[in-house]
């Protein structure tokens, strides 16, 4: 299970912000996951909420934002829609397409609580 991988590594990143911001708590995480990126949501929000008892991070709610996979046709440079499981040009009907997004998997904001709170 790679998500358990995923969320130690997105903790890890998290609380060192919350620490160079001198923040006292994490309260919420913003990931950008993209399609294709291959991690199951529901896993890694358990991992994560598992990982981060005991850290600053462990009242944070992990939220993500499903990012759409979107392609480009390696033959006429158009953009390529998905048709079922296929990437397809509709300008001159190849399946050679290049993907340009959904495989991202990052850290978009970290909220933290006000450290002179």
């Amino acid at each position: 299970m790679h998500e358990s991988t995923l969320a130690m590594n997105i903790l890890e990143i998290v609380v060192d912000q919350a620490v160079k911001a001198q923040a006292p708590a994490v309260h919420r995480v913003d990931l950008c996951v993209g399609e294709f990126a291959g991690v199951e949501a529901t896993t890694l929000v358990s991992c994560f909420a598992m990982l981060a008892e005991g850290t600053l991070a462990e009242k944070a709610r992990l939220e993500i934002e499903r990012i759409p996979a979107a392609g480009t046709c390696n033959r006429c440079g158009a953009a390529a829609s998905r048709q079922g499981g296929i990437f397809r040009c509709p300008v001159c009907g190849t399946s050679t397409v290049r993907l340009v997004a959904g495989r991202e998997l990052y850290v978009k904001s970290i909220e933290v609580e006000n450290p002179s709170q």
